[in-house]
């Protein structure tokens, strides 16, 4: 059975309630955790290079079990590859997305950052829920507010060090009848069961320093909901590394099955389901992420969302190759259906230096509009008069390497939304 996750395009909700449970900063915490979201490293940074990879991920929910399908995507995931400068940052944001059948998520909000404090090299991820509520059922609902995770890598004078923080604000059970009931928060071996729905646990958060690096994983809560769904749900989920010895060639690049964007740049789906290169490569294997199904806000719907990479070192040459690709695309109940996208970027760095870029395999199958196939006109763009602008293989060169998007679709509704399908991009840069 196919369940489809909803993405609404509107702004984040504001206003995260807290109340500390996790690990306290260590001794040697940087000051960048102040005020919970790393305000005050944002504004102390500087941007610089240097040998030490900077790395993170960070998700608000991610859905196991039970029903759900196999390689279903996580919620405003986002993540750094291999960030070798300071003063980076990425968001990815949801205001507010179905969790396959098994409850709500709202106000969901990834931050990764990288910054360089008086020459200490830090990694930052963070994640902030306002809302999530699951498994409404004839016993009741269960809502948690207020969630978030931070983990934190860095590098300075004295070596590597790693550390984590979690907190959830209020956790409130509503049953079928009677007054909402607000329970315990849970700790470390004590979870806080839910008669009928499921158990709430402590997540849990994990440090591994050596003498060449520094990882820190932190997740917020994790929720089984065997009882009702045979689900388990994992909450806030924020990943941080700090590595030595990144040398020349190192990976990079992404893919996509999707990204969408309006003219209002806060309101966005981002990148779906984003696989990210590792800077060291995948050792030859083939990465992969699928949504079997995306419904952004109902008008449209998206089929088979997939993204696929790999990162190989050969003893004369290295490849990396990224493919995002949407089997396929209805807008407006049929106004315009398209099929068999896929976007592939090829990048090949020899030994020589010397740098080959392709976008071979990238390809857009058939379109119909209003039930009447199309075909690209000889200016290469395509409009459905009143419903969408059609610009297939959007290629750049970019800094070692090549980026596509396969098909970007604009719409002509006034929104000024552009879809972009089957996205991809693949470098070998030499530091």
């Amino acid at each position: 059975m196919k369940r489809r996750r909803t993405v609404v395009l509107s702004a984040i909700a504001a206003g995260l309630l807290t109340a500390t449970l996790g690990i306290a900063p260590a001794a040697t915490s940087a000051p960048a955790t102040t005020g919970g979201s790393g305000t005050a490293a944002k504004a102390t940074s500087n941007r610089s290079t240097s040998d030490i990879a900077l790395k993170g991920y960070g998700y608000g929910t991610r859905v196991v079990g039970g029903e759900v399908p196999a390689g279903s995507s996580m919620t405003a995931f986002t993540a750094l590859g291999c960030a070798v400068k300071t003063g980076l940052d990425r968001t990815n944001e949801i205001a507010e997305a179905d969790l396959q059948g098994n409850g709500t998520v709202s106000g969901v909000k990834t931050e990764l950052w990288t910054r360089n404090i008086d020459g200490a090299r830090h990694s930052y991820s963070r994640n902030a829920i306002a809302s999530l509520v699951l498994a409404d059922s004839p016993f009741g609902s269960l809502s948690i507010r207020g969630i978030t995770s931070l983990s934190h890598a860095w590098h300075d004078a004295k070596g590597f060090h790693a550390e984590t923080e979690s907190s959830v604000g209020k956790i409130v059970f509503t049953p079928p009848a009677g007054d909402p009931q607000v329970l315990d928060l849970p700790t470390p071996g004590q979870p806080v069961p839910v008669p009928g729905l499921g158990t709430i646990y402590l997540g849990g958060s994990g440090k591994k320093v050596t003498d060449t690096g520094a990882a820190a994983r932190a997740t917020a809560l994790r929720v089984d909901l065997t009882p009702s769904t045979g689900s388990e749900v994992y909450v806030a989920r924020t990943t941080a590394q700090a590595l030595s010895g990144v040398k020349h060639g190192r990976f990079g690049g992404f893919s996509a099955g999707t990204e969408v964007t309006a003219l209002d740049s806060t309101l966005h789906s981002g990148r779906n389901p984003l696989t990210l290169m590792p800077c060291q490569g995948t050792n030859g294997e083939v990465q992969f992420k699928d949504n079997a199904t995306v419904d952004l806000g109902g008008q449209v719907i998206l089929n088979g969302v997939s993204s696929r990479q790999r990162g190989t070192r050969f003893p004369g040459r290295s490849v990396a190759w990224e493919r995002g690709s949407v089997a396929e695309l209805n807008l407006g109940g049929g106004q315009l259906v398209v099929d068999a996208v896929v976007g592939k970027a090829t990048a090949i760095r020899k030994s020589t230096g010397k740098l080959i870029t392709s976008t071979d395999g990238s390809t857009v199958g058939s379109i119909t509009a209003n039930g009447e196939p199309q075909t690209f006109p000889d200016t290469g763009v395509l409009e459905i008069p009143g419903v969408a602008r059609l610009e297939p293989m959007v290629v750049t060169e970019v800094a070692g390497g090549i980026s596509v998007v396969a098909l970007r679709i604009t719409l002509l509704d006034g929104t000024g939304a552009v879809i972009d399908l089957g996205v991809a991009k693949a470098t070998i840069r030499a530091n």
